[in-house]
């Protein structure tokens, strides 16, 4: 009975040092955005893409992270602003619904920039001639 005792204490303490360690590697599928997001098309299988059209997913991809990127800043400093505001003594409400709407208006042009980047007719030129 001592042996079985000593075998299932060890038993608990190997699972509970091994589960973290398992969940902090990111282990198994789990929740992502995969490849409907519109930034990565390697996980899409049978596309048989060539060399020349993988490199222009690259480049469309590059340059639309590089459009949104001033867009995320501000998005996040605001938040962090609203933060700041909601942690005061006596929260300023008008401040506080002001920061918020910036907040929508900048969430509303990076929904706008995503949707540009993913329907060709709506980009400028150089970039309209996918042909993926």
């Amino acid at each position: 009975m001592k042996k079985l005792m000593i075998v299932l204490t060890a038993l608990l303490l190997v699972t509970a040092f091994v589960m973290p360690a398992d969940a902090m590697r990111g282990g198994g599928k789990g929740h992502g955005y995969g490849f409907c997001n519109g930034n990565d098309l390697s996980g899409v299988q049978g596309l048989n893409l060539t060399a020349e059209q993988k490199t222009k997913i690259s480049d469309l991809r590059t340059a639309h992270m590089k459009d949104v990127k001033p867009l995320q800043d501000k998005m996040h400093s605001k938040a962090g602003d609203l933060r700041l505001l909601w942690l005061e003594k006596s929260p300023d409400e008008a401040k506080i619904r002001a920061t918020e709407k910036e907040i929508r208006a900048l969430r509303d042009q990076m929904q706008d920039k995503g949707s540009d980047y993913r329907w060709p007719s709506t980009r400028s030129s150089p970039r309209s001639s996918r042909s993926c």
